[in-house]
């Protein structure tokens, strides 16, 4: 008698889960670089570590804004490093990138939004955390 309480009890509440609306999220994180932006009003934060050999590591933060919709969107990311190299030990902040990515096409599953980069040499060269001049780069997912 108990067993049938319990089991009618489980089916109950999975009927009233499954009757909730569930919020789809979208993720396109595999590609080498993302397929869409941000949607209105939603920032994302993303962290990523590298460990290498010798105990050298890379630590960056981004922060993506859609601005102010999702057709285009502000980031920056900012790396911290620490690199030994030679009994040299040298840790900091890396070259600052400020990113600008534009949603192209966003169509019936279809979605392409190419990224420009401008990079500020905030690094310091000299300990081999930056390289000492301004770059760009272009992504494209």
């Amino acid at each position: 008698m108990v067993l049938l309480a319990f089991v009618i009890t489980l089916m109950a509440a999975g009927t009233t889960l499954a009757a909730e609306e569930v919020r789809e999220i979208q993720d396109n994180s595999f590609l080498i670089e993302e397929a869409y932006n941000q949607e209105d009003g939603v920032i994302q934060h993303i962290q990523a570590f590298q460990y290498f050999k010798g105990d050298n590591w890379q630590y960056t933060f981004t922060q993506e804004w859609p601005v102010p919709g999702q057709t285009h969107q502000l980031s920056y990311t900012i790396p911290a490093e620490r690199i030994k190299v030679d009994g040299q030990d040298d840790a900091g902040i890396g070259d600052v990138a400020l990113n600008y990515r534009y949603q192209a096409v966003l169509k019936d599953g279809i979605a392409f939004a190419p990224r420009l980069s401008l990079i500020l040499p905030t690094g310091d060269r000299k300990k081999g955390l930056g390289t000492g001049t301004v770059g760009y780069q272009v992504n494209l997912p």
